[in-house]
């Protein structure tokens, strides 16, 4: 018998998008030319033949790319060795598939069918695609066309055309950004500095719904912004808002205007700011301070400056124009984020030489939730209640229970809550898509050969199943695992079985099944029941560091037998923290500790906070003396100062090798 060797990888920096057509039943007018399978009659496909031997499909993607990865299940019935199948792409031929070898099985109207999944990757640019099968040679062979997923790969955000996915791979470029020969990529000039996303064109500055990212360089959609008061924006409405000089405060409406791009802009001296007292921050939320500053008469770099309560910062602009030689003005465009409280002072302010005259417009203040769709939180990091519409899942708001959960009002309750101190290793497969087999389930199975990817059957994709004949073998490997005592074991199998000759009175099957050996050693054993999904679930005792699953059919002569999985979970649940041996969840069921033995002391030194994935004590942010989360403070040290749920050092040196922040630091 004949082996198939299939084995569990990580496949990092692919670059795939979405499926664009998933045909669980094809979609054609021809209905005549519809088969569906008795034996299996979940299976249905159209096929080819001489009286009809080709097809053509349409297909549209918005998105720009520079490949497409392409997937057909094809079933060949009759005489099909070597006999080629054209594959032809936006009019060109660009394959011929043919098998040399019968692997067929009775499985469709007592004929022999071979079942292989068609898979290859091709250049394409344009958006609009055609897909077209067609049978060289049709004589007494005809070929089902099932489940055609048409899968981009997508260009860097930045290019409109490429060549690949990075942004120096780009070849043409969205609306006002310009194409660098150098390095190939697109920039947007200077007088329009903005890349939008949203808008795949240069603008001004990002929209209001939009912030810049400078990792990415481009204004990105702010999927966590509540609230925006905008400020200054067309007229000027001077409520809620004071000058301050010399300690004195008075209202912003005595002061004089000028008019620049029929936009009304204050003219203040340096050492003047403007002030604005805001009430509608909630715990865990932060302020985006946005706005337009305008420099005259300054000969020096000016200074500006957002203070927030008493957290006083020096902001570097984002982007600044020079209009001195038309308008007489520098325009500079500041974006800053802070920790917020329930009540906030903002205050703007501008320092140069004792001439500068300044202004402000187009002032845009953002409150930012914690989460995105979040109603309350317990830290940045972890969301306790949704808004209406979203579900809490592992303290993120999400539209829908993913899988492995179960949906409890509007808490999405997920597998590993069901143990305490679970842990998963692995979740595959867990829909009908065979691009989240190799993107969104990083860690899934994987095949080496393209007929390997699964079988589509009763609007499920099971991986393996109805392929090659001979025995399954998949096999995952997990070393370095944490302290743990079990490995918690689901997922769903569907069997499929046929034997080489069916006779007149009966089909006798002989013994087949599939066995899942933990370590080598087998820990279940799975019977077929053809047409049934059988659910397996398992708690297995388990303490080693490394860990080997591997699951075979077994197959006995003159029987077609395959199997096929999906919705694969596998979690261990873990010891106490700081355990190193259990023989279960509780502390008084570790037999090991870390620390010391017999020891359940499990506090940190100030500063740290205990990581359980990592199993040790993990740095506060800096500044920080006691934190909820690596992210989220509760009590800064003595040096620095406390704003919402973060920590500051007010004239921002701090010490490189104590954190400390220096009150005075001395001058060399």
């Amino acid at each position: 018998m004949m082996l198939i060797l299939v084995i569990f990888s990580i496949l990092e920096n692919i670059n795939t998008s979405r499926v664009y057509q998933e045909l669980s039943e094809v979609q054609l007018n021809q209905s005549s030319n519809i088969m569906r399978c008795t034996l299996l009659n979940k299976i249905d496909f159209y096929y080819l033949s001489q009286i009809q031997p080709n097809v053509n499909y349409e297909f549209k993607i918005l998105e720009s790319h520079f490949a497409v990865d392409i997937f057909v299940d094809f079933y060949l019935r009759g005489d099909y060795i070597n006999k080629s199948i054209n594959i032809i792409l936006d009019g060109i031929l660009i394959d011929q598939y043919s098998v040399q070898n019968d692997h067929s099985v009775p499985f469709c109207d007592d004929n022999q069918i071979q079942a292989n999944t068609y898979f290859k990757t091709y250049t394409h640019y344009q958006q609009n695609l055609n897909l077209a099968f067609q049978l060289e040679n049709s004589i007494n062979f005809s070929l089902g066309i099932r489940n055609i997923q048409i899968i981009p790969k997508q260009c860097h955000e930045s290019c409109s055309q490429c060549v690949g996915p990075e942004k120096n791979q780009c070849r043409s470029c969205f609306i006002g950004a310009q194409l660098s020969k150098k390095t190939n990529e697109c920039k947007c000039p200077s007088i329009i500095p903005y890349l939008s996303l949203n808008q795949n064109q240069c603008i001004n500055k990002c929209e209001l719904n939009e912030y810049f990212d400078e990792i990415l360089d481009m204004c990105v959609l702010d999927d966590k912004q509540e609230q925006i008061n905008q400020y200054f924006w067309n007229i000027y409405d001077f409520t809620g808002w004071s000058m301050i000089e010399n300690g004195k405060i008075s209202p912003l409406i005595d002061k004089f205007y000028i008019n620049m791009n029929e936009k009304g802009v204050g003219k203040f001296f340096s050492g003047q700011s403007i002030n604005y007292r805001l009430n509608n921050a909630q715990p865990y939320q932060q302020l985006r301070i946005r706005g337009d500053i305008f420099i005259f008469k300054s000969q020096y770099q000016p200074e500006i400056y957002v203070q927030v309560d008493k957290i006083n910062k020096l902001i570097t602009p984002l982007h600044y124009k020079n209009e001195t030689e038309s308008k007489g003005y520098l325009l500079y465009h500041i974006d800053y984020i802070i920790d917020a409280l329930p009540i906030s002072n903002i205050t703007i302010s501008v320092t140069s030489n004792n001439n500068l005259l300044w202004g402000i417009n187009q002032i845009v203040i953002n409150t930012i939730n914690c989460q995105a769709n979040c109603n309350s939180c317990k830290s940045k990091l972890f969301c306790s209640t949704c808004k209406i519409g979203y579900y809490l899942y592992l303290g993120k708001c999400v539209t829908q229970c993913p899988n492995y959960s179960i949906q409890n009002n509007q808490v999405c309750k997920d597998a590993t809550e069901e143990y305490p101190l679970t842990t998963t290793l692995l979740r595959a497969f867990d829909d009908n898509l065979i691009t989240n087999f190799i993107v969104k389930n990083t860690k899934s199975i994987h095949s080496f050969y393209q007929n390997q990817f699964g079988t589509f059957y009763n609007g499920v994709r099971y991986f393996g199943g109805l392929k090659d004949n001979g025995n399954q073998y998949f096999h995952k490997q997990f070393i370095n695992l944490p302290p743990h005592h079990k490995i918690i074991l689901e997922l769903q199998i569907m069997t499929f079985e046929f034997p080489q000759q069916i006779t007149q009175n009966s089909i006798l099957y002989k013994e087949n099944s599939v066995t899942i050996q933990i370590d080598q050693q087998q820990i279940i054993k799975i019977n077929p029941q053809n047409d049934e999904v059988q659910k397996i679930f398992s708690e297995i005792q388990h303490q080693a560091t490394n860990l080997s699953i591997a699951m075979i059919s077994v197959t006995s002569a003159d029987t077609y037998f395959s199997f096929g999985i999906s919705n694969l979970n596998i979690m261990i649940q873990r010891c106490q923290p700081l355990c190193r041996t259990c023989i279960g969840p509780d502390k008084n069921d570790c037999t090991e500790w870390i620390i010391e033995q017999n020891s359940q002391d499990q506090d940190c030194n100030s500063g740290f906070i205990f990581d359980i994935e990592q199993q040790k004590c993990a740095l506060c942010p800096i500044g920080c003396q006691k934190c909820s989360d690596q992210k989220t403070c509760l009590k800064c040290e003595d040096t620095f100062i406390q704003q919402g749920s973060s920590c500051f050092c007010l004239n921002g040196n701090i010490d490189e090798f104590t954190l400390d922040c220096l009150v005075n630091p001395s001058i060399p």
